[in-house]
This record gives C-alpha cells, structure tokens and sequence, in this order.
C-alpha cells in the first residue's frame, strides 16, 4: 500500500513538472511572437527563452528539467523564429553557433538557479532544525525548572500533612480537642493548597499542548465572581473579601469555569502575599465595550521591573507568601493564557496606597430576548 502512494505521488510529481516546463516553455513562445510583431531582434527572442529556462529550474524539482527545458528552447526558436520558419532547417552560417551559445548560456543559468534553490533549501532546513533544537533546549529547560519546583513545592505540604497524620496516629489519645482541631485544620490547608497545585499543572499541561478548549456561553459576570468568592470562602474562611458591582446586569461570553479558575488564582495570589486581617477587594464593570474584573490587595505589592514579569511561566521574583511558602509560578501564566485564549486583556499595577491591582477584560455577551 505505501509503495503504491509513492508512486502515484511520483508520477504525480513527474507531470507536475512536465506541465510547468511545457507551460512555461509555450509562454515564452508566444511572448517571442510579440516581441516579432515589434521587431525586436532575435537576441531579445533567445532571452526569453533563457528566462523561460530559469524559472523552470526554480519551479521544478530535478535539474534534467533544465537540461532538457535548454535543448527544447533552443529547437523551439529554430522551428518558430528563424528562417524558414516552421522547419528544423536554418540557412544562415552563424545559426548553429547561436544554438550552442544559446543552449550553454539556458543550461548555465537554469544550472546556478537550480543550486541557488537547493541553497536556499538547505538554509532553511538548517534554520528550522536550529529553531526544533533551540525549542527542545527551551522545553527541556522548562521541564527542569517544572520538576525543580514541584519537588520543592510539594515538599514542605507534604511532610506536614504526613507529619500531621503520624501524630494523629501515635497520640490521638493523649491530644486535648484543640489540639486535634488544629491538626485537622493544617492537613486541611496543606491538602486544598495541593489540590490547587495539581489543577494549575493540569491547566498549564492542557494550554502547552494546545489541548484546551473553550466551552463559551453568554454568562452572568456577577454568577461567575460569586462562583470564585464561594470556593474561596470555603478554603479560608477568615479572609475578608468584599466585591463592588454596579446595579446593571454584565452579561459576557466566556467559558465560566475557567474564569472562575482566573479570579480564584488572583485571590490565592492576594491571599498568599497579605495578612490575615487585610480586605480583598473585586470590583466588576464595563470600560470601552468589555467586561472589566480587579483584584484588589493592600500586600507589599510588585516592584516595577518585575510587572511584565509575573506573567512568565515558573517566575516567582524570589518573593514569598506570607505563610513563608514560595509559589511555583503558574498562577498569573495560566490567567493570562485563559484570559488570551478568550480575547480578553489581563493587566497588573499598583494600589494606592499600598498593595497590587490585577485586571482583565472579557467580551461581553449578546443576551437574546425572547418575545
């Protein structure tokens, strides 16, 4: 079956060339009839056949198009353009020296055409093989400084979790009700923080394969943002998160899911870089014919070189939260490639007086009314 392929594609190949050389070839004849009706000279004829000769070598895949394209140009031009016409025959003495001259000079220029071509061709195989190599390199670098952070992120919940567990385990008896309600509510933490990890590296494994896809629907702005505040309220329970929302109803089109993933990533980030008793602010609303989402918190914030920064997958500045747990660095890269994905913008700038400003836009949505 593959053998049968290959040579229906070199046939197919064959008369590809052979209808570009003969095109080509009956071009040129028929530019030499006007070139005749203008008496221009047979010098000005012959050129068009050399020109005929190099593009057919540009445009074919193996030199003997050139070579027979050479002798087919130099029997055309004595068949149609010298005397007789229309016969093989040439009366003139310097004829046969023109032909030679002629075919030497077609076979030569479609010959460098040829090579420059094959030239061109190896550069750009060299330059694309360089690129796959450059990107291997990148992505093997990526993966190191992915498994890196994951093994040192992992580390620290892990042992506590496991540690926590081992004291359930040897001493549940001995331990007082406080005592026990701490543990659970530190394996608790340690658990939802990993769970969060997990579903960040699965988003980002999905946008790096191209796997991602969007599941639209003209949503509710203020469901979306409640949706978001719910689960973190449910993680910590202590934070205070207020949202300002306007009296009209912001309908957008977006997949809800992964704009909730967004917002909760923007309150994880708030919530890891500020303190317990500090307010969270979300504001919704509309500027320039989109939906427009901040996050707001009043944390050290970001310095300057390091805005566009944040945005870059595994970066984390050295900065660490407030718990003294340093992030891995997916969560503002997946925002920005949800954010991308839907055509939106995704923003970061400094709170006044203190803390950071993270924004995106969404398009908004059509809401059809039914009569």
């Amino acid at each position: 079956m593959a053998e049968k392929e290959e040579k229906k594609r070199g046939i197919y190949s064959v008369l590809k060339d052979m209808g570009i050389s003969l095109s080509i070839l009956a071009g040129a004849t028929l530019a030499g009839y006007v070139f005749k009706t203008f008496r221009l000279t047979d010098s000005d004829i012959i050129m068009l056949y050399i020109i005929a000769v190099l593009v057919i070598s540009i445009f074919t895949s193996k030199m003997q198009y050139c070579l027979i394209s050479s002798v087919i140009g130099v029997v055309l031009f004595n068949y149609f353009f010298t005397y007789p016409e229309f016969s093989l025959s040439a009366h003139g003495a310097g004829y046969p020296v023109t032909y030679v001259t002629m075919f030497i000079t077609a076979f030569i220029a479609g010959s460098l055409a040829n090579k420059l071509k094959r030239n061109i061709s190896i550069a750009e195989q060299n330059a694309k093989e360089k690129e796959e190599a450059a990107l291997l390199a990148q992505n093997e670098r990526l993966r190191a400084n992915m498994l890196r952070s994951i093994s040192h992120d992992l580390r620290t919940p892990l042992t506590s979790i496991s540690g926590n567990a081992s004291n359930l385990i040897s001493n549940s008896k001995t331990l007082d009700e406080d005592a026990r309600q701490q543990i659970y509510s530190d394996i608790y933490t340690e658990s939802m923080w990993l769970i969060g990890l997990v579903e960040n590296l699965l988003y980002a494994t999905r946008i790096e394969d191209g796997k991602i896809q969007l599941n639209r629907s003209v949503e509710i702005l203020d469901d979306i943002v409640s949706e978001a505040v719910k689960h973190i309220e449910r993680t910590h329970p202590k934070r205070i998160i207020t949202v300002e929302t306007h009296d009209e109803i912001i309908p957008v089109n977006a997949d809800a899911n992964l704009i909730v993933q967004v917002i909760v990533n923007l309150l994880d980030n708030s919530i890891k870089y500020t303190e317990d008793d500090t307010a969270i602010k979300i504001c919704v609303g509309k500027e320039n014919g989109m939906a427009v989402i901040s996050v707001a918190d009043s944390g050290t914030g970001i310095p300057q070189n390091e805005k566009e920064k944040v945005f870059d997958m595994f970066y984390t500045g050295g900065s660490r939260s407030s718990d003294s747990r340093r992030s891995l660095g997916l969560g503002l890269t997946l925002c920005k490639s949800i954010i991308d994905s839907h055509g939106g913008t995704i923003s970061i700038r400094d709170n006044e007086p203190a803390g950071t400003v993270v924004s995106f836009t969404l398009p908004i949505g059509d809401v059809e009314i039914n009569e």
